[in-house]
């Protein structure tokens, strides 16, 4: 890959204790942001992919946004709302194989389903179109489906990694407490230790934890129970894991939100930063990514912290990288 290096230092970010280096990082000379999203006060934090088509949400209304990669000039149109208030933290965002959206949000401890056949009415409805598709998962954070379709979602910063029946329903924690809190004060995101899952060929499920950089990977046991725990890799270039997806090759990609940056992970634990920025982006606090082929979409949530202090560019955006 050919790269670019930043000679700038980034800022450094103090919330209370030791200050937090971020060292500079290279970028791909393919990442940029491929289209923003919303207007004034939009965020964005899952995003999911279907048929090409990305979707993602927007916290300050709750519109479902839509945007097709491919279009000369990528544009997000409006495909219906989930309904939550103003404001509403909507974190991830998958679709299954029928293209059907799920939405996790994390203070009703809920994940919200639409279909994909209702996306973009013009009589879209929130009440009618937007059901609850599981409950009993307080924090819900990332999703992804496994082989046999059931729903597993990430208890974020309720430390816990929850599995829901296929066809939905109330969910049970698979395992909690499994992964200790950065002691790292100036990081505003430690306590998110269960953030994003995906699942291996194998069958095994990995966690990432933001504040300390461990990615978790535990076995699964024929009856759905937590099996053998092993860290899979833990790394300073890891500090940030939000994202988390696993390509056919068995390497995980994960989105690094307090570094602005992309990691790899081969099966043998090798770790390769792939693309990362400073506050001028096109890397904004990105928090879930998803895989097209050899591509990677990243939603930039935005907040102003670890190498992302003192960005100007304050939007809702989506960014792209072609390795």
């Amino acid at each position: 890959m050919r790269r670019l290096v930043l000679v700038a230092v980034l800022p450094l970010i103090a919330c209370g204790g030791e200050k937090s280096k971020i060292e500079p990082a290279p970028v791909a000379t393919g990442a940029r942001i491929v289209a923003a999203v919303g207007g004034d006060s939009s965020k964005i934090e899952g995003i999911a992919v279907w048929q090409g088509i990305l979707y993602v949400a927007d916290w300050k209304d709750g519109t479902i946004y839509r945007v097709d990669p491919r279009a000369p000039v990528p544009a997000a149109q409006a495909a219906g709302r989930l309904g939550t208030h103003p404001g509403q933290t909507i974190l991830g965002l998958i679709t299954d194989a029928q293209g059907n959206l799920y939405a996790a949000i994390p203070d009703s401890g809920v994940v919200l389903r639409v279909a994909q056949a209702r996306l973009g009415a013009a009589d879209f409805d929130p009440a009618k179109d937007v059901s609850i598709y599981a409950t009993a998962v307080p924090g819900a954070n990332g999703l992804t489906f496994d082989a046999g379709g059931k729903l597993w979602v990430a208890g974020g910063d309720h430390h816990a990694l929850y599995a829901v029946p296929a066809g939905g329903g109330a969910a049970r924690v698979f395992a909690r407490d499994y992964s200790a809190v950065s002691t790292d004060t100036t990081m505003p995101v430690r306590g998110y230790t269960v953030n994003g899952v995906a699942f291996d060929k194998a069958g095994r499920v990995y966690t990432g934890n933001t504040g300390t950089g461990e990615i978790t990977r535990f076995e699964v046991k024929p009856d759905g129970t937590a099996g053998q725990k092993s860290v899979f890799a833990q790394d300073p270039l890891l500090i940030g894991a939000d994202g988390i997806r696993v390509d056919d090759q068995d390497r995980l990609w994960v989105s690094c939100n307090y570094r602005n940056a992309l990691v790899r992970i081969d099966p043998s634990g090798a770790i390769t930063e792939l693309a990362a920025s400073g506050p001028e982006g096109p890397f904004h606090f990105p928090a879930e990514l998803k895989l097209v082929g050899g591509v990677v979409y990243l939603a930039n949530l935005n907040f102003p912290v670890g190498a992302n202090t003192g960005t100007t560019d304050h939007r809702a955006t989506i960014a792209v990288v072609a390795p």
